[in-house]
């Protein structure tokens, strides 16, 4: 790890896998914070990772690395040692005070996801856009999607609607030629996705809806179909006039030399098109006009040579139409009238999404990052930094190769910002990673640095000429990962790679080569499975899969009951546990299929789909239940949630608990016939179950609290922690984005919701299964990575292309790979093959660079490979380049190789690589009912009409008081609410007794002493886990902490245990002084001591 560090400039760190990006990054954002004597510098940095998970685990590893470095320990302390100008001790002291800093402001804490930061951009141009101010994000995009499609069928068959109803037929009928589904809402839904892909925008925008209406599109495609006719009619007209000829002289086809004219003339006559072509015989023939045979009589000769002006003009036609630059241009005009309603269809979608976005007040991430990218691409910086305040003097990003070019051109005038003000950023990236193009990840930016793509205005390139004034690249060439051997292998087989991909992508890789530092070497191990029937193929690569299982983990397949079942050795020795074991695959599918086949032989996968919320019965029986609040008629509810519930709580019998609340009535029915009805009592089954269950109480509660009383009153808090901190965060999702109503969180929940995994442990004895995009960033011990033969040499899905509009009659059109090969637009379809190619090899790099310690690839093939063979897969071009980085290992019928050594990697400290989390017990950091979602509505907005509820009268008094530092505060901040008007009279008056009872009261008063040492309200801290908390207030007095929580309600027991917990965050900040816990009930002006665990007497 190079030891440069400079506290200004555009830094651009290139960093492949497993070279310490994260650490890098961890450094010098900490060297920015510790550079000077100020604890609170954090605060002027931003760090911008791409998933929330990310942003996380760098605050968690920036916490880590700062309590570190403040005890003198860890490489961190030996790092930033040697890059700050400062001796060890002083250091400390400063990673202390950070440290605190930290924890006491943790909302000021900003590492954020990148569609975090745009939400926080984009609100300060609300009014620029002319949108409402409490707009709200919407993460659902596919929910959204499927309302604009609804709304679009909607208008299929009006009258008024013919155009688009011609429109949407012909996007069906492009579907059932394809072999796709022909239910229309079913393709509109899956192809509405391509409508927020940001290579699209160009396109749509070209495609002005005020003058592209669905009738002017039809009309288009009327008249390019009516001209296209026309045009193939001249060749078939000119074939028929040269046949009439050859009667009219009385020439037969044995006339002819082996009779090509004639039987192609008959083709072309018959309306075949270009699908009559002209073979290598018969081309030579029109080349020397000779069309007879060298027996031919003179006479025979005589008359063919009568017909050549026809046969020669209807070759000219045929050729005109169908070959050359002119054949090229007619083949994508014939395509672009059958495509024309791909993205006639598109823009109406997009139309569509427009008006639900407008209605419902939401925006989509993809919406927000088009319109601020509209605003700041010709503005000067500091017309966008104004808007969000001169706060942070430095930036990073973090995997930057997933950087879309709209989210960066959003955020490189901030980055000029900073260079103007001699301060630092920094964007961290790899190239070879980017494998989420499919997201809108851009890899050429990264490569481009500094410099831009795309279509950025005047203001966005005079900050990329700042940029390239003050850029810093570095690479980091280490390897931390994987052992030695591995990393050889991966050196020498990419760069082969290298050089069978396009001129013009080489130089992604041409940074691949790294130096290991592992004290191991590891091993890999390849396998070439050919299989010709694809029947067959996903059974060999499943058996091949087992076969290495059993070599890692030195297991057998014992038959039992006659089957085959996986047993442990007895002495694992040298071996790997299977939980040690990731197999990854790119289809999702794929694993599913791997799952089954591995527990039909008793070995227990882990995939993140077996994962899934909706799989288990605590979370589907907590929906049940939910169901049955909002439609407590409804019987199937309560039977969805007994089924589940009985599958859980093994002794209850489900059978009986019917018998017991079920009725049944007799009735005579409206026929005369008797007949019965039964009735089941679902809440006096839900009580029998669970006496404490009353959900329907809790109806109008938060909605965190509702779900919580679920799991509690069920017992399966518990129990079942992970599955309860999966449903509570998803419910905690639904809140901060919608109106968080219970049929809000259902309707998410039946939408997506239910796919959401749990965090577990990767120390349970299962082979893990996931995609390469999972295990990315992770490490294991043993990665096994089958690729299967996916084409490489065409494109799936269409691409946007740009036309001419005076040459075509249309600005822009979607396309796919057939519609645009062999035709004048051939580069742009070559061009979309080789971002295919890379992406493909970019996902085998990932999958090969996770290994510590061994590396099985099977590569898989429909016949035997060779060198001579053309690169269509994946597999093949990764075979090439092993054949040709190891030619001294190696020859074509090698079907499997071992690289390396049987050793593996020795560690003084536990393993901690394996990529899940384990949620021992559920540890919210604050009881269900303290983790509520703040109101968005700020408490001096509150109602003033009609009685105020116990959560508004609480924000009221929580509100005032927050806004107190010191008592002398009150006189002011009074008059404010007055002046002001806020809520009605009666309110003012008892909300303002309440807060002067506790400024006046002795025992109370002290915490809003003017001589108090710091003062901290409703601030933010990290109570451990990933959790917030939020104490009312924090007073430090004659160098003693207080925490200090207001109550508006009755005591409860957990009161004391949330006050508690601060107390022990603050404890572990202040180490050295006494903290004390107290809680005041606001409603008795009750004072009550909370005895505190572990604090400094």
């Amino acid at each position: 790890m190079g030891v440069k560090f400079a506290k200004k400039g555009f830094h651009v760190v290139k960093a492949s896998a497993g070279s310490g990006k994260t650490y890098r990054l961890v450094r010098d954002y900490l060297a920015c914070c510790l550079w000077e004597n100020n604890p609170n510098y954090f605060k002027h940095i931003l760090a911008i990772t791409f998933t929330n998970l990310a942003a996380q685990e760098m605050k968690e590893r920036i916490l880590s690395d700062v309590r570190e470095v403040a005890n003198g320990e860890g490489s961190m302390h030996d790092s930033l040692l040697k890059i700050i100008p400062i001796e060890a001790e002083e250091l400390e002291r400063r990673a202390h005070a950070l440290g605190e800093a930290m924890m006491h402001r943790y909302e000021d804490f900003s590492v954020m996801t990148i569609d975090s930061f745009i939400n926080r951009l984009v609100r300060s141009f609300s009014k620029d856009l002319q949108w409402e101010e409490d707009f709200q994000i919407e993460l659902d995009e596919e929910g959204l999607l499927e309302e604009a499609v609804t709304r679009l069928l909607s208008r299929v068959g009006r009258p008024e609607e013919k155009a688009l109803t011609a429109m949407l037929e012909g996007f069906v009928r492009q579907q059932v030629e394809e072999e796709k589904n022909a239910i229309i809402r079913h393709q509109l839904n899956s192809f509405s996705k391509q409508v927020t892909k940001e290579n699209m925008q160009s396109a749509l925008q070209a495609l002005d809806p005020a003058e592209w209406t669905p009738d002017a599109l039809e009309r288009f495609r009327k008249i390019q179909r009516e001209a296209l006719r026309k045009r193939r009619g001249v060749p078939v007209g000119f074939a028929k006039q040269a046949l009439a000829r050859i009667k009219a002289l009385g020439l037969q086809d044995r006339d002819f030399s082996y009779g090509d004219l004639p039987k192609w003339l008959r083709r072309v006559a018959k309306g075949m098109g270009r699908k009559a072509i002209i073979g290598k015989r018969l081309a030579g023939q029109l080349e020397e006009s000779v069309f007879w045979s060298s027996k031919a009589s003179a006479s025979i000769v005589a008359r063919i040579q009568d017909a050549i002006p026809d046969i020669e003009e209807s070759a000219k036609a045929w050729r005109n139409l169908y070959e050359g630059e002119s054949g090229r241009v007619f083949k994508l005009e014939e395509h672009l009238q059958q495509r024309v309603s791909l993205i006639g269809t598109l823009g109406l979608i997009r139309d569509e999404l427009a008006a639900v976005e407008q209605e419902k007040n939401v925006r989509l991430l993809s919406t927000l990052n088009r319109e601020i990218a509209a605003i700041v691409r010709d503005n000067p910086a500091p017309f966008i930094y104004e808007r969000i305040g001169n706060r942070y003097r430095n930036l990073f990003i973090d995997e930057f190769q997933d950087t879309s070019i709209t989210q960066w051109h959003n955020l490189i005038q901030l980055f000029e910002h900073l260079i103007s003000l001699d301060e630092m950023g920094m964007v961290v990236g790899d190239g070879k990673q980017a494998i989420y193009r499919w997201r809108n990840g851009n890899y050429e930016q990264l490569e481009a640095l500094p410099g831009l793509i795309g279509n950025p205005g005047p203001a966005l390139i005079d900050a990329s000429q700042a940029l390239s004034r003050a850029h810093l690249p570095a690479t980091l060439n280490f390897n931390r990962r994987s052992g030695s051997a591995i990393v050889d292998w991966n050196n020498r087989w990419f760069a082969s790679v290298q050089r069978h991909l396009p001129e013009s992508l080489q130089g992604v890789y041409d940074d691949v080569r790294q130096t290991p530092t592992a004290n191991h070497q590891g091993n890999v191990h390849l396998a070439c499975l050919v299989e010709e029937e694809n029947v067959n193929k996903q059974d060999q690569r499943n058996a091949w899969v087992v076969e290495r299982i059993m070599a890692h983990t030195g297991g057998t397949l014992v038959d039992k009951g006659g089957a085959k079942r996986y047993v442990p050795p007895a002495d694992t020795g040298v071996h790997f546990s299977l939980s040690d074991i990731v197999v990854l695959l790119r289809r999702n599918k794929d694993g599913a299929v791997l799952a089954q086949y591995l527990m039909d032989f008793g070995i227990t996968p882990l995939t993140s789909e077996s994962l899934h919320l909706g799989r288990h019965p605590v979370a589907l029986a907590v929906v049940a239940l939910l169901r049955s609040v909002l439609e407590p008629d409804n019987p199937a509810h309560a039977l969805a949630f007994i089924q589940n519930y009985c599958a859980i709580e093994r002794a209850a019998s489900e059978a009986e608990l019917l018998r017991k609340h079920r009725t049944v009535t007799p009735y005579l029915g409206s026929d005369g016939v008797q007949r019965k009805r039964s009735d089941l009592d679902s809440r006096g089954l839900f009580r029998a179950v669970a006496p404490g269950l009353h959900p329907w109480k809790l109806v109008t509660a938060p909605l965190t609290l509702l779900v919580g009383h679920c799991f509690d009153a069920l017992d399966w808090s518990n129990r079942f922690p992970a599955y309860t901190e999966g449903m509570l965060e998803l419910v905690h999702e639904v809140v901060t984005q919608r109106r968080g109503t219970l049929k809000d969180f259902l309707s998410h929940w039946d939408r997506r919701g239910h796919k959401r995994s749990i965090r577990v442990s990767g120390a349970q004895d299962a082979v893990q299964i996931m995609t390469p995009h999972k295990a990315k960033g992770l490490d294991f011990k043993v990665v096994i990575a089958p690729f299967h033969s996916e084409k490489i040499d065409r494109f799936k899905d269409e691409i946007p292309v740009y036309l001419n509009a005076e040459q075509f009659g249309l600005p822009a059109a979607l396309l796919r790979d057939s519609d645009l090969k062999d035709t004048v637009l051939e580069h742009e379809r070559q061009a979309e093959i080789d971002r295919t190619v890379l992406d493909a090899l970019n996902v085998a790099y990932v999958a090969a660079t996770r290994a510590i310690d061994r590396l099985d690839i099977g590569l898989e093939f429909d016949k035997d490979p060779s060198t001579d063979m053309a690169i269509q897969t994946l597999p093949q071009l990764l075979w090439k380049g092993w054949q040709e980085a190891f030619p001294d290992r190696v020859n074509e019928s090698t079907s499997q190789n071992n690289f390396g050594a049987f050793d593996r990697k020795v560690s003084a400290v536990p393993d901690t690589a394996v990529g899940a989390d384990h949620v021992q017990g559920i540890e919210l950091g604050e009881p269900y009912g303290q983790r509520i979602v703040r109101p968005k509505l700020h408490w001096a907005a509150l109602a003033s009409e009609g009685e105020w509820t116990p959560i508004e009268y609480g924000n009221a008094v929580h509100g005032l008081l927050g806004e107190l530092k010191h008592a002398s505060d009150w006189p002011g901040l009074k008059q404010r609410v007055e002046i002001a008007n806020l809520w009605n009279p009666k309110q003012r008056a008892s909300v303002s007794a309440i807060v002067e009872s506790i400024l006046q009261r002795d025992d109370t008063k002290r915490f809003f002493d003017t001589h108090a040492e710091a003062v901290f309200a409703e601030r933010t801290v990290h109570v451990g886990n990933g959790q917030l908390g939020r104490p009312d207030r924090v007073v430090c007095i004659d160098g003693v902490w207080h925490v200090v929580d207001f109550k508006t309600g009755k005591q409860r027991d957990k009161d004391k245990e949330q006050v508690a917990g601060y107390c022990e965050v603050l404890s572990a900040m202040h180490p050295n002084d006494a903290v004390k816990g107290w809680l005041i009930y606001t409603e008795t002006l009750q004072l009550v001591d909370v005895p505190v665990l572990f604090s400094a007497s």
